[in-house]
């Protein structure tokens, strides 16, 4: 019998695909039942089963696509290093045009959080006809003069210096055993507030065990540095060429700049919505129960 790859989503199978940039993305799916299908991106540094808790109770009324970026998961490193979040949504695009055709006859929502926010935000431009509707939920989207800003720090070679692609450079990448693993990441840093089963879902998806009982980090840190110092040339055309229903949502205290921004977006684009949940960047970790509930409910469904 094949072993369960999680405990919340049932029937997941793995899928990988050869993208153009020449490396391989995998992830897993749940196979077309004829319900409509999710198709979600995952955080910079986690991946798709990383957020099981939070979609279990979606997947009752979903078929759920997971695809995890470059280094992700058990996604190929590559030889080349991560370049661009615009490179990454093309890498993600390819992959979907080839699977979605298993859900041509239903609904195909796109959701992602954060680096997987923007990514569904900018394939919806890519190819306008991969999703019927969207949400992101706390996309790392500023104000133009702050993407403006991002991406000149990036073509200076300066933006290796921010904060968060500094900090991945230095965070620890072994521990001898699950006691050290755990007490290192427990109620600290990014995992501050988190859920504990949230907390275990990370822990074994998004580390790996070796064979002397020690664990290490699946994600390469240079990859997730170079997520953090690099930003998308494509945001503000991608908002203009919508043409399909997106829902922002974000977190009552996540940073500064996309809880200022992300309700301006909302009053100068015809096709964005934007709420805000109880929570930090990180709300779905916090609270996973309501905020499936809060999707469900915003999806017509009940939890």
């Amino acid at each position: 019998m094949a072993q369960q790859v999680s405990s919340y989503i049932h029937g997941l199978e793995p899928w990988q695909y050869t993208v153009s940039a020449g490396f391989t993305l995998r992830g897993h799916y749940t196979p077309p039942t004829g319900k409509p299908v999710i198709h979600f991106l995952h955080g910079n540094g986690f991946n798709g089963l990383v957020y099981e808790k939070f979609l279990g109770p979606l997947s009752k009324h979903f078929d759920i696509f997971l695809s995890n970026a470059q280094g992700h998961g058990d996604s190929d490193a590559g030889v080349r290093p991560f370049t661009d979040w615009d490179d990454s949504a093309s890498s993600f695009t390819e992959v979907w045009q080839h699977y979605s055709t298993l859900w041509a006859d239903v609904e195909r929502i796109g959701i992602g959080h954060s680096f997987g926010g923007v990514n569904t935000l900018l394939m919806t431009q890519i190819d306008p006809k991969l999703f019927t509707k969207v949400f992101l939920l706390d996309p790392i989207i500023g104000s133009r003069s702050w993407s403006y800003a991002a991406n000149g720090l990036r073509m200076l070679g300066l933006s290796k210096h921010f904060p968060l692609a500094k900090q991945a450079l230095v965070r620890g990448t072994y521990w001898p055993d699950e006691e050290a693993l755990w007490n290192y990441f427990y109620q600290r840093g990014t995992f501050k507030g988190w859920d504990d089963d949230c907390l275990r879902s990370y822990l074994n998806h998004a580390i790996k065990s070796d064979e002397n009982g020690g664990f290490s980090l699946k994600c390469p840190p240079k990859i997730e540095s170079n997520i953090f110092s690099s930003y998308s040339n494509s945001v503000w055309s991608s908002l203009a060429a919508l043409g399909i229903p997106v829902h922002m949502i974000y977190g009552s205290r996540t940073y500064d700049f996309v809880r200022a921004n992300l309700p301006k977006l909302a009053r100068q684009y015809p096709f964005v919505e934007a709420s805000k949940t109880i929570g930090g960047h990180c709300f779905m970790f916090e609270q996973p129960e309501q905020s499936s509930e809060l999707l469900l409910s915003l999806l017509g469904y009940d939890a």
